[in-house]
């Protein structure tokens, strides 16, 4: 971007301003003055058309008078009549020619200029347009249009009719009328047409003789009139926009259209246009002298400011004031950086403070100018044994650092933006240091630096060896450690491999117990249905031989109604006892295969808890615990693992027997299930009256081997199976709730569709 000077810029800006200004007053001035001289304009220009139309009207009635006089005093015969019509037309007459017609049109006079005999008398002009206007009842008629005229000549033609029927038609010069229009407009007066019915142009003020029809875009204009109607007040021809008036003349049928220039072509919009330009000229003069003026004034200011600032910068500033002005806003500048540049003097101080802090040696280096020294702190002269002002400027090997060899073995290593090198350094006295040194390359908008730092790495060089000794005797240590970890490693993994088969023994003697349970409660609930068939089978045997001996004896009507009597009663109690074996076989069986498969189907949730309560049920009819279910026999269908769910709800449901019910009289498991909304999941509570769980206890209960009957028939394997098979099988959450001596409930949330993956058997512990 191209840059200015001050001065440029407040010149432009006063310029800008003022420019702007003016055109805004020049536009709103000719916004507001132009409506105003268009309506002036337009008024004006209709009061012209109707004094011209007016005027016309007053010097053709004059002719039109003179005509009537004229025939007043013929009447005659022919011969005396076209002598005085001869008199009255050529040079120095108002008409061109004259014919007197009698009331059938015939001509009996003629009057002619030059004494050319166009029209002969005895001619029939019964169809002459003139005529004809007169004889249907007007007195007087006008025509500019040559075939209405006897001779056909461009003229303007007049017809008068007497009270007895005769006609006399004179002919005006078409040049007389133009004469009579530039005389009754003048020079000021607007530029006017005179127009015929038809729309020829029988006169203008500008064009002179010329005869011409009236342009298209005028033609509206006479429409209008001739209907009587609102007429434009304007129209175009070409590009050329004008205003325009109409006023008719009645007595002659003729409309005088007045026209005048709109828009910028109006002459007082052209006569505002130069003044415009003469003040926006001398406002911009004086702008430019103001803008000058002002602009020098303000820029001295500035001046003072910058080359200040440029002292302060090459760093040759005085204890002075920065320069003040009378531009409120310099000065905030001139405060701004009097204030920055005590900030910068003061920020040079504490990084030279720092800088001389450091208690590792650094030097400053100028790439750019064969990296001579431009700076060094207080810990590099003192490493070193040099004074700052005797190296400021020198480059290395100059100051006796190293040799020139090594000058440049190091400018080779230092190609990138930072480097580490490892040399050796001479001090002044000629000591060799062994060295360590950091650089990194700082690159500023017009410097490009190298920012040293140098260790000694003397007393590195020790720690290094010391270190490598501990390393190797660290080496010989971790060796041991390490076989004596992998003796320990192999010994954890044999215990670990003896916990696994202790873990597999207890899962499976817990499914066994389980398992013996189940086959005891199926024997004993199969015992009493057994053992009445028997009895009815025994009694049926007995009643069957009570009858053979009545037969022998001879049979009564009553001993067989007994016997009928005794086979119906035990066929009846076997019957029923067998469907009630066949009953608790099925669900046993169902509850078995569910249990020892991981086979998936669909299942309703009633069904499970039914069947898993019909096979615990024998072993609660020898306690004094029940059993009460509130699940739904509908509603609660599940794709899922009947067999898991079965596992899990029979260890919660022994668990409350086992641990909730120990040492009580009395206890009661409550089943009970539903669902909330359609996409949520089905919960499952199983809850008993119990002594509860206590709350040491409650955040283990799921862990493995967590049981307080270890020793008494627990394993502390039920709640962990149980969790697992509702996590990992069913993909649901298993939680408890429960409070000492208030019981506890445990609450079963599982998908209506469980997850896809095949369930795998429970995992030994880790």
């Amino acid at each position: 971007m191209r840059a200015w000077r001050l001065r440029t810029h407040l010149s432009a800006l006063l310029l800008a301003t003022m420019g702007l200004a003016f055109a805004v007053i020049v536009v709103s001035g000719m916004v507001w003055r132009l409506p105003q001289l268009e309506r002036d304009s337009q008024r004006q220009l209709r009061q012209q058309t109707r004094d011209v139309a007016a005027r016309i009207e007053l010097l053709l009635g004059a002719r039109q008078s003179r005509l009537g006089l004229l025939a007043g005093v013929l009447g005659g015969d022919a011969d005396s009549d076209s002598a005085v019509l001869q008199a009255e037309v050529g040079p120095g007459q108002d008409f061109q020619a004259l014919y007197l017609l009698s009331a059938q049109g015939v001509v009996r006079a003629v009057g002619q200029a030059g004494g050319a005999d166009l029209i002969a008398p005895g001619r029939d002009l019964a169809a002459n347009p003139l005529f004809a206007a007169v004889h249907g009842g007007r007195g007087t008629a006008w025509s500019g249009d040559p075939t209405a005229l006897p001779s056909g000549a461009s003229s303007v033609g007049l017809a008068y009719r007497r009270p007895d029927g005769l006609v006399l038609i004179g002919e005006l010069p078409l040049a007389f009328l133009h004469e009579v229009l530039q005389t009754v407009a003048g020079h000021d007066t607007a530029e006017v047409w005179v127009v015929d019915q038809g729309g020829t142009i029988l006169a203008d003020t500008e064009q002179g003789r010329d005869w011409a029809q009236l342009p298209p875009g005028a033609m509206p204009l006479l429409q209008a009139a001739r209907a009587s109607a609102a007429v434009p007040n304007g129209f175009r021809i070409g590009t050329r926009r004008l205003w325009a008036a109409v006023a008719e003349s009645e007595p002659l049928g003729w409309f005088f259209i007045g026209r005048a220039p709109a828009g910028w072509d109006h002459p007082a919009v052209r006569e505002l246009l130069p003044y415009a330009a003469a003040v926006f000229g001398g406002c911009l003069a004086v702008g430019l002298w103001i803008a000058a003026v002002w602009a020098r004034r303000m820029g001295r200011s500035l001046r003072d400011i910058v080359a200040r600032a440029a002292q302060t910068t090459a760093g040759q500033a005085s204890g002075q004031a920065w320069p003040r002005g009378s531009v409120i806003e310099f000065n905030a500048i001139s405060s701004d950086l009097e204030g920055l540049a005590a900030a910068l003097h003061e920020r040079q101080q504490k990084f030279r403070a720092i800088f001389n802090a450091l208690p590792i040696p650094m030097a400053v280096t100028d790439v750019d100018n064969g990296r001579r020294t431009l700076d060094v702190n207080d810990a590099w002269c003192s490493v070193f044994g040099h004074r700052r002002e005797d190296v400021l400027g020198l480059t290395g090997a100059e100051i006796g650092l190293f040799s020139p060899e090594q000058r440049a073995w190091m400018h080779e290593q230092v190609r990138g933006d930072s480097t580490m090198l490892e040399h050796h350094m001479l001090r002044k006295d000629g000591q060799a240091l062994p060295m360590r040194s950091f650089c990194r390359r700082v690159r500023l908008p017009h410097a490009n630096w190298m920012v040293w730092a140098s260790v000694d790495v003397t007393a590195l060089r020790s720690v290094e060896r010391e270190l490598r000794e501990l390393n190797q005797q660290l080496e010989r240590r971790v060796e041991q450690r390490t076989q004596a970890l992998s003796d320990a490693n192999t010994q954890l993994a044999r215990q670990v491999q003896q916990l696994r088969l202790v873990q597999d023994g207890l899962v499976h003697a817990e499914k066994m117990a389980a398992l013996g349970a189940l086959v005891a409660g199926v024997a004993h609930e199969l015992n009493t249905p057994l053992g009445n068939g028997v009895m009815a089978a025994s009694a049926l045997g007995d009643a069957v031989r009570h009858f053979r001996g009545l037969a022998q004896a001879g049979l009564r009507r009553a001993d067989l109604q007994q016997l009928t009597d005794a086979v119906a009663q035990g066929v009846d109690i076997a019957q029923r006892n067998l469907r009630r074996a066949i009953d608790l076989v099925q669900s046993f069986k169902q509850v078995a295969v569910d249990q020892t498969s991981s086979q998936r189907r669909r299942f309703e949730l009633s069904e499970v808890v039914h069947e898993i309560v019909v096979s615990l049920r024998p072993s609660f009819n020898r306690t004094p615990y029940r059993i009460e279910v509130a699940v739904p026999e509908t509603g609660l269908l599940l794709d899922s693992y009947p067999g898991a769910l079965g596992q899990t709800l029979a260890n919660l449901i022994q668990n409350a027997v086992l641990h909730g019910f120990d040492g009580r009289g009395h206890g009661t498991v409550r089943i009970a299930a539903g669902r909330g909304a359609d996409d949520e999941p089905v919960w499952l509570h199983v809850q008993d009256d119990g002594k509860g769980i206590a709350p040491e206890h409650i955040d283990r209960i799921f862990e493995p081997f967590m049981t307080t009957r270890m020793g008494r028939g627990g394993t502390g394997l039920g709640l962990h199976i149980s969790y697992n098979a509702v996590v990992n099988v069913l993909g649901g959450t298993l939680a408890v709730q429960s409070q000492p001596g208030q019981g506890s409930r445990f609450v079963l949330r599982i998908p209506s569709e469980a997850p896809l993956s095949v369930p795998q058997p429970l995992e030994p512990l880790p």
